[in-house]
């Protein structure tokens, strides 16, 4: 009789791993689903020049490097950041965001990077011209919510 029990609960546990298995592939694809959509609202905002709602898409003690410059500590900060980033020069700009790759260190925490492409910059002479970066950012879910923790970007 333990011998068949035994083979009965090795039995459930054999057939359990496809289940747990399908079920983590499921949740990394909504992860990375609601990843991209962060971004994607980050560029919508941009384009709209929308400081507090990108200011919103990060944690609230977060880190932002925009363009290899100045580091910005806190979401409060950070909206400041951005709103003289969008009223100063990169006023009128529109950003394209591409995401390369996504690494998830743990179901919660993801490192993200990519590339932007930046037009509506002007150079000195006033002709127009575009600008392409590379960026690297540090997600985590927070309270359902993919976040910047740390996002760095450096102008190519």
């Amino acid at each position: 009789m333990k011998t068949l029990a035994f083979r009965f609960r090795l039995l459930l546990m054999v057939l359990a791993i496809p289940i747990l298995t399908n079920d983590s592939a499921r949740a990394q694809e909504k992860a990375e689903d609601a990843i991209r959509a962060t971004l994607q609202t980050y560029a919508t905002a941009w384009n709209a020049a929308d400081a507090r709602t990108i200011a919103e898409l990060y944690t609230v003690d977060a880190d932002y490097t925009g363009f290899g410059s100045v580091m910005t500590r806190g979401r409060t900060e950070i909206e400041n950041r951005y709103a003289a980033l969008l009223a100063g020069s990169f006023s009128g700009t529109e950003i394209a965001i591409d995401m390369s790759s996504l690494r998830f260190l743990k179901p919660d925490v993801a490192i993200v990077d990519g590339s932007m492409d930046l037009t509506g910059l002007h150079a000195a002479d006033g002709s127009p011209k575009a600008a392409k970066a590379l960026f690297i950012a540090i997600m985590t879910n927070d309270e359902g919510q993919w976040k910047f923790t740390t996002f760095w970007s450096k102008r190519l």
